[in-house]
Order: structure tokens, then C-alpha cells, then sequence
């Protein structure tokens, strides 16, 4: 795989992003400065509409990969979300093999992302 791609903590840092600014701009926090206070489910909605744009965004089965490995993990405390990015993931995985598709990644980069998926105890199928 060429370097023209979103490297695993870009992805990371772009859904965080959303995440933070849901809980910056509408959290807890936001009730002192008189804005306008969301739920937890408010803020990983807007965040989800985030990653709906995400979704045509990139060029490989890897990056849609990894940004379903991201999504799983924010989504932890909804089952209907955990069992659709675990489906995503189970299908990225049977249409594609992750060896071919790590290949040309940087080493640090692929350890940590492997590390995530065991952590996660996502069977890899190859």
C-alpha cells in the first residue's frame, strides 16, 4: 500500500477531534459559559454523523479498517453500534486480507494497530 492514505492515528485524531469538540462546545462544561448543554448520546450522535462523513472518504479497505477499529472503541457503551462496527470490521476482514493490506505500512504504526485489535480481541480470519 502506497503512503497516499490516512495513517491509523490521523483517523484516530480526526474522530477524537469531533469527539472533543461535542464535549467542549455542548458537555457539561458548556452549561457555565451558557451554551447549550447535549446528552452523552447528543454528543456521540454528532460525533457518528462525523463518521458517516468519513464514510467515501478514503482510498483503501485498510483506512475503512481502521476507522471501523476507532469507531468500535468510542462506541463501547452502545451495543447497537458496537454490533455494527464489529460487523464492518468482520466484513473488511473476509473481503480483504490484512496482511496485504499492512503491507508498505510503517512498522510502529502497524504494531499499534494489531496491538488494538487483539486488545479488542478482533479475529483476524487469514
Amino acid at each position: 500500500m502506497g503512503q497516499d492514505r490516512v495513517s491509523y492515528s490521523e483517523i484516530k485524531a480526526w474522530v477524537l477531534e469531533n469527539f472533543w469538540d461535542g464535549c467542549r462546545d455542548h458537555g457539561p462544561l458548556a452549561k457555565a459559559k451558557g451554551g447549550n448543554v447535549w446528552s452523552l448520546e447528543q454528543i456521540s450522535s454528532d460525533v457518528y454523523d462525523g463518521y458517516a462523513g468519513g464514510v467515501g472518504s478514503f482510498n483503501s479497505p485498510l483506512e475503512y479498517l481502521m476507522l471501523e477499529v476507532v469507531s468500535l472503541v468510542l462506541s463501547c457503551w452502545y451495543p447497537s453500534q458496537v454490533n455494527y462496527h464489529e460487523a464492518r470490521i468482520k466484513t473488511l476482514l473476509s473481503e480483504n486480507n490484512l496482511t496485504q493490506m499492512l503491507q508498505g505500512i510503517p512498522t510502529a504504526e502497524v504494531e499499534e494497530f494489531m496491538q488494538d485489535l487483539k486488545i479488542l480481541n478482533i479475529s483476524l480470519g487469514n
